[in-house]
């Protein structure tokens, strides 16, 4: 466990929002807010997502966990709010979404990542990673996977753990061992 601590690193906002200037599209725009802001597995949960898993009107989201569906229907799917911060960035893609699109994030990128044995290699790490440098900043290790860290991280300081974790689809301990971390601003 030592080795994922060592690779842990908090994304501050700041940092997001300079990358979320530098995405060449809402599709890259929505990734990246949906791992930050929404806490969603990439590539799995985002781009599992549809249109119709948003709510608009009751602020809530329907996310599809893959990961998490061989453990029982109650699993396959978990609720998070519509955050304010995923809310702008989500609407700004159902404005450009094609006339009919099923998915928030275009089909491409799924029909990229999922084979006959389910999710593989989607290579989005590659594009995400030069759009991190564009931004000016060095990619920090597991990209996807600190970004929704440092959401749960962040939901921990006003929402009670087992809310988030119901929010992030895991539980107390996986939240300790694997994603929530002491930052620079809990020292200050």
């Amino acid at each position: 466990l030592a080795g994922v601590k060592d690779r842990q690193r908090f994304v501050a906002r700041e940092e997001v929002s300079r990358v979320l200037d530098c995405c060449p599209n809402h599709h890259w725009r929505a990734i990246v807010a949906l791992s930050r802001y929404g806490g969603l597995r990439c590539p799995s949960e985002v781009l599992s997502l549809r249109w119709q898993d948003i709510n608009w009107e009751t602020g809530r989201v329907t996310v599809p966990s893959p990961k998490m569906e061989h453990y029982g229907a109650e699993k396959a799917t978990r609720a998070i709010p519509l955050f304010p911060e995923l809310r702008t960035i989500l609407m700004e893609a159902f404005d450009a979404a094609a006339e009919g699109a099923v998915y928030v994030i275009d089909e491409r990128f799924r029909r990229a990542s999922i084979g006959s044995d389910g999710w593989r290699s989607t290579n989005l790490r590659t594009t995400f990673t030069k759009i991190v440098r564009r931004a000016g900043l060095t990619p920090w290790p597991r990209l996807f996977h600190n970004l929704r860290a440092s959401r749960e991280t962040e939901l921990v300081e006003s929402y009670p753990v087992q809310v988030v974790t119901s929010w992030l689809g895991n539980t107390p301990a996986i939240a300790m061992r694997h994603y929530l971390m002491t930052t620079d601003a809990h020292f200050e």
